[in-house]
């Protein structure tokens, strides 16, 4: 009997932390795009979004990226478009300044490699309703966002677009 207690005990704490500790398994993707180089670069990659307890998750697998870089969504659906309207086209359906809009994403960084794999997580970035992001584009630009300076951080010209889909 002593013996059963002594088993019993330590399987019943690990249960129970077993249903208090976070989930560490990765969402299913919701929406994807693969990215198309603009110019004479040669970025290629992925990249997926998808929810984590409220929060978009946006993983990026990129090679061919060199530094920091902007990273945006913009209002049109086809990168042409974007291309067209770079430092204007920021998806901004509230109107704010650059900075504090849903089209602002972290800058991103490539490893001494030229890759970038990794996940970025934000709040204000939509998967569905009226003010999601499928259907737009995301753009990666030549240099980093200052996230100050209007309308795009002189960030520069776009490196790369992909046009956001549904999985």
């Amino acid at each position: 009997m002593r013996k059963a207690a002594v088993f019993a005990v330590p399987l019943f704490a690990a249960l129970t932390l077993a249903g208090c500790l976070p989930k560490s398994s990765k969402p299913e993707p919701l929406a994807l795009a693969v990215l198309e180089t603009v110019g004479a670069n040669s970025i290629k990659g992925r990249i997926t979004f998808g929810d984590q307890d409220g929060v978009t998750r946006i993983f990026l697998d990129l090679t061919g990226l060199t530094g920091e870089h902007g990273f945006h969504v913009h209002e049109e659906a086809d990168c042409r478009s974007a291309l067209a309207n770079v430092s204007r086209g920021h998806f901004n359906p509230e109107k704010k300044p650059h900075g504090q809009h849903m089209g602002d994403l972290p800058n991103i960084r490539a490893d001494v490699y030229g890759t970038m794999r990794d996940a970025i997580f934000v709040r204000h970035v939509a998967l569905s309703g009226p003010n999601s992001i499928i259907g737009r584009t995301v753009i990666i630009t030549a240099n980093f966002d200052d996230y100050k300076s209007q309308p795009d951080g002189r960030s520069g010209p776009a490196i790369a677009c992909g046009v956001v889909a549904p999985i």
